[in-house]
């Protein structure tokens, strides 16, 4: 009964398998555009075999029919593991570039009023303040192109620091998105196991759903991530657990500081930070993944100013012998040289930790860095204007103090017999005025004089500074032009002065960071400044574009084997039938055998 009866079931499990293989491949179809949708496949195998015996060569058996052995989602979890790596590098390129991109719209260089032009402006309209400092008319114009160059300068420094307050609305976006996909392979987690623990069914679609999640959120942060028994994953973001199978290690995100409201990503259980970038990010170190870090290292994590760009102390020159008189004359500067190189060696040692700080927390963060150098250079034409209108003399008080004071042996005047006044500044800060009240003092040979002290800027005081978003025309000269100290105490021109304010734009200003040793004037330190950012953001752009490839290759292979093809399947849906009804007919075959055993033999 087993051989004749037992082959109804072969027919019945062809059958089963051929249908179960349908279905499979129906949903393949069905499912061909959906996005990140992946192949599966039937793998069909023998159910079993009954053993009636044996023989010399062999068992004697009678095969019991097919079974599917496993619908198989058909992944390469290698090229899963290298697509989720490569598209973390380009999506923290991509980020970096796209906000060098945003900056450069800000200055201007690919429209017609670029901040250049306002720079030259300035410059020329100085020069013709050169030919005629006593007309009403090129003062006028001089101080409009100063309002101009002020005004252009704080409403970029507001663009750039709105950007960074947009930077910091999409750093909690992501860090959010990431919560929220950490959450929902939790869940997936859940369900993968409950499902397949009986070792009957695979949740396929449900990992593919994993899958997908684990994609975007390799293009967030550094992901690795490994399958346990149970089916479930396990995944660390930056080294540390974000997933496991029993909890979510959830993300926060706390002010930079007290003084700044600039989020930076944290673990919420204990508020351990996210990244270290005590390191610049690099290939080598594997560092340089995920659009989140590379937005913190575009945005930065304070508003930085001028002084946060250290300069370079000057070496004192080493006396030649040939230009002095004797050698006392020269033994003489040569034991001042080397104080003064003493003095040098230990303002280096200092110099050169703060370039090392500025190297790792200033100059990668590409807004902070381009707003420290762009205020660097509107600090220079703001402060050398105005040392050159109202000069300032240190004296020597008769406690052996030193102080800062206006110089009322060469500050020149204001043109007309009401506007005889000195020490009028051009650019001023918004609450602090650039000179204390007139004071008497008594000086080191013990005369006494009448003073105008000198306000210092401070660098841990904002306002004391003439800084973006501090600074602007003096009201008084907008009103009055009459009053720029252009004149002498005969309310003649006072030409050297004039003469400054155009040589000034000649003369070296500084070095665009550290570690520059080309020192600009004005007009090429923007050259520069624009220049650096601009081949920053190309760079950024090419390992970016490079990236792209590699994962669009990534993805191609990936799509040779996770990809449905309707061609493909359509010739299985075939062979699957064809599968069907030939079991269908040895179905029909033995049921007619046995129908005619029973009824002509019974």
């Amino acid at each position: 009964m087993a051989t004749t009866l037992g082959n109804f079931y072969v027919g019945a499990t062809g059958m089963q398998a051929s249908q179960y293989a349908l279905n499979a491949t129906a949903h393949n179809i069905t499912n061909a555009e959906t996005e990140g949708y992946s192949r599966q496949q039937v793998i069909m195998s023998d159910l079993s075999y009954h053993t009636f015996g044996s023989s010399a060569v062999g068992k004697n058996q009678q095969g019991l029919g097919t079974k599917v052995a496993d619908l198989r989602l058909v992944r390469d979890r290698f090229i899963d593991k290298a697509y989720r790596n490569e598209v973390g590098r380009e999506q923290f390129y991509q980020s970096k570039y796209d906000v060098v991109s945003e900056v450069e719209n800000y200055f201007g260089e690919l429209e017609s009023s670029d901040f250049r032009s306002y720079m030259q402006n300035l410059w020329s309209s100085a020069q013709e303040l050169q030919k005629e400092s006593n007309s009403i008319v090129t003062r006028s114009s001089f101080i409009a192109s100063c309002v101009t160059f002020a005004d252009q300068s704080n409403e970029i420094f507001k663009q750039l620091t709105t950007y960074q307050k947009n930077l910091n609305t999409e750093i909690k976006d992501q860090v959010d998105e990431i919560n929220e996909l950490a959450n929902k392979i939790y869940d997936l987690n859940y369900k993968i196991t409950k499902i397949e623990a009986a070792g009957v069914e695979s949740a396929n679609d449900y990992r593919d759903m994993r899958d997908a999640a684990l994609d975007k959120l390799g293009g967030l942060v550094s992901l690795s991530y490994k399958e346990n028994a149970d089916a479930g994953v396990d995944v660390y973001i930056e080294n540390r657990c974000l997933v496991s199978m029993d909890k979510v290690y959830e993300l926060d995100v706390r002010p930079a500081s007290d003084s700044c409201e600039y989020y930076i990503p944290v673990w919420k259980d204990d508020q351990a930070d996210l990244f270290t970038l005590s390191r610049v990010p690099d290939a080598d170190a594997g560092t340089d993944v995920g659009s989140l870090k590379g937005i913190i290292m575009s945005r930065g994590d304070w508003v930085a100013n001028y002084t946060d760009i250290p300069i370079t102390p000057k070496a004192p020159v080493r006396p030649i012998e040939s230009g002095y008189e004797n050698d006392a004359e020269y033994q003489s500067a040569l034991l001042q040289y080397q104080t003064d190189y003493n003095n040098y060696q230990i303002e280096y040692e200092e110099f050169a930790k703060e370039r090392d700080y500025y190297n790792t927390y200033l100059e990668p963060y590409t807004v902070n860095n381009i707003i420290a150098q762009f205020d660097q250079l509107v600090h220079g034409v703001v402060t050398k204007i105005n040392d050159i209108l109202c000069p300032n003399k240190e004296i020597t008080l008769a406690n052996g103090q030193t102080m800062t004071v206006l110089d009322w042996e060469n500050a020149g005047y204001g043109m007309g017999a009401d506007n005889m006044i000195q020490g009028t500044e051009l650019f001023i800060r918004n609450t602090v005025p650039r000179y204390k009240d007139e004071v008497e003092v008594t000086l080191a040979d013990g005369t006494k004089q009448k003073v105008r002290e000198l306000n210092p800027e401070y660098e841990d005081e904002y306002l004391s500074m003439y800084t973006l978003g501090n600074f602007q025309v003096n009201d008084k000269l907008i009103k009055n032009p009459s009053l720029l100290t252009l004149s002498n105490a005969q309310n003649e021109e006072l030409q050297s002065v004039a003469d400054k304010l155009v040589q000034v734009w000649n003369e070296d200003f500084t070095t665009l960071n550290p570690n520059s040793l080309v020192t600009n004037n004005f007009m090429g330190y923007y050259k520069e400044f624009i220049a650096d950012f601009a081949n920053k953001g190309r760079t950024y752009n090419g390992i970016a574009e490079s990236q792209n490839k590699s994962v669009k290759e990534l993805e191609n292979q990936r799509q040779s084997v996770v990809g449905v093809s309707t061609d493909e399947e359509l010739s299985n849906m075939i062979k699957f039938q064809q599968g069907f009804n030939a079991a269908s007919r040895y179905f029909t075959v033995v049921s007619e055998m046995v129908e005619h055993l029973i009824n002509k033999l019974g």
